[in-house]
């Protein structure tokens, strides 16, 4: 018998299963708000106590609203998924690849309304990343979305990433082949992961070593900027909420960010204390009025004298 206040979802495009469970949480918050929002990740809640969230009346609203992240290894979740009341909507998603065989997933598959993501693929994948580009006010045209597929692969989690970049640096001009070829390395965010854990060992000397492997693909100072600036505010984001308990599934939720690139600045964060994160943002934003106010320029030919300034807010 189906229970119609309960939706499970999965599938392999964890890209548009995680948007998806972002529009729910939006949709929910604006009706009613978020004093009857829970979100549970990896199972992290005793039967009791999951079974009491659901059967409790909503506090000062008409409905609760309970999402389960990658809860299917917990079989026992099961015994409180019954008697769900009309006033309670129980939504669970799992992100990783589920195992069949397990009594929950097999549950859920009988009385939940079951929504499977599937990636796109060929054509359906072109008209993804058409449409992405134009969710970020962009346009792309078919020959080149098929040409960023092939670069950077079908990692929806990647090329979104990539079409905001393209989007931001074509300022409305239909992003070409040729712009790709200038934009897409396919290697920056690693090259960012890496200088940050170098930072993070105080190993200067291979953050500049890194920097100039940027420069020499031919990477643009100013969006290398951008990113180690992106990438130092994401780090104050997370530090302060993993202090709230959030872990990696939270924080992509959260964020807006892909749940592997939330496990790393996890781990990176940990590395710095909020006065060194404070400290580095803050010589970031010196750098940034420097740049507006046209003291410091960056262009390929001064991208030493951008070097420096970088070498500076790290050793000092």
């Amino acid at each position: 018998m189906k229970i119609e206040n309960l939706t499970f979802m999965y599938g392999e495009d964890s890209f548009s299963l995680q948007k998806e469970v972002d529009r729910w949480k939006k949709g929910f918050i604006e009706k009613h708000g978020d004093l009857n929002l829970l979100e549970i990740a990896n199972g992290e809640i005793e039967v009791a106590e999951l079974r009491s969230n659901i059967s409790s009346l909503p506090f000062l609203g008409e409905k609760r609203l309970i999402i389960l992240k990658d809860c299917l290894k917990k079989a026992e979740l099961k015994e409180a998924l019954v008697d769900i009341p009309s006033s309670t909507v129980v939504l669970i998603a799992e992100t990783n690849p589920p195992d069949k065989r397990t009594s929950l997933f097999k549950h859920l598959s009988v009385v939940a309304t079951v929504r499977l993501f599937l990636p796109p693929k060929g054509a359906q994948l072109r008209t993804w990343v058409e449409r992405r580009a134009e969710f970020h006010v962009g346009h792309i045209d078919g020959n080149a979305a098929a040409y960023l597929i092939n670069i950077c692969g079908e990692n929806l989690w990647n090329l979104d990433n990539e079409i905001q970049k393209l989007c931001l640096y074509s300022r409305g001009d239909t992003i070409s082949i040729e712009k790709i070829d200038e934009l897409v390395s396919g290697n920056i965010q690693e090259s960012i992961f890496k200088m940050i854990d170098e930072l993070s060992q105080k190993r200067v000397a291979e953050v500049l070593r890194l920097l100039r492997q940027l420069q020499e693909q031919g990477e643009e100072a100013g969006f290398v900027f951008a990113m180690i600036a992106r990438q130092f505010r994401l780090m104050l984001e997370v530090k302060a909420l993993l202090e709230d308990r959030y872990n990696p599934n939270m924080l992509a939720s959260r964020l807006g960010i892909a749940p592997f690139v939330a496990t790393i600045v996890s781990r990176q964060c940990k590395n710095f204390t909020y006065g060194e994160l404070r400290k580095v943002i803050s010589g970031l934003l010196k750098i940034d009025r420097r740049l507006k106010t046209g003291l410091l320029e960056l262009s390929i030919k001064n991208q030493d004298h951008y070097l420096l300034e970088i070498e500076r807010l790290f050793v000092g």
